[in-house]
């Protein structure tokens, strides 16, 4: 089982949906989350906090150590980057706020469906593959694990 929650930046302007693997890690592990324009105002301290593509996530580390032995992580092995590369709590799909923007962009292709579905799936395949690329072109963090599609 997996928790999602979703997360003000501090500057109220923007939000982030976050997945949380297995539920490990609770809400509280976020301790601040900072948008392109927030961030700008950061100082970046690698011990808490990760960064991708302009965004920030602070992580209070002291609430992971607590859960740290659950996720096999304990030490020197429990960094940001693995509380986020390995989704104990990172973005829900591959940018802060994906399952909106890739709904968005599949709504488009939706017709397609209603008149010629093998085109529809084909086109979904391409969607796909092309938004993943572009994702990992931009420099977003998760698109960069699996880009080989």
């Amino acid at each position: 089982m997996c928790m999602a929650i979703e997360k003000k930046c501090s500057c109220n302007q923007e939000s982030a949906r976050f997945h949380h693997q297995n539920s490990i890690l609770p809400f509280e592990t976020i301790a601040n989350l900072y948008c392109p324009a927030c961030s700008k105002n950061v100082e970046f301290n690698a011990a808490t906090m990760i960064a991708d593509n302009g965004w920030i996530i602070e992580y209070d580390m002291t609430v992971a150590e607590i859960y740290g032995e659950k996720m096999g992580l304990t030490g020197d092995q429990l960094t940001p980057e693995r509380i986020f590369d390995e989704g104990y709590c990172t973005w829900q799909g591959f940018t802060p706020n994906d399952l909106k923007q890739a709904n968005e962009e599949k709504e488009q292709l939706a017709e397609l469906a209603k008149t010629d579905m093998k085109r529809y799936i084909q086109s979904m395949k391409e969607w796909s593959v092309n938004r993943h690329r572009k994702l990992h072109k931009e420099g977003w963090r998760k698109a960069g694990e699996t880009v080989g599609v």
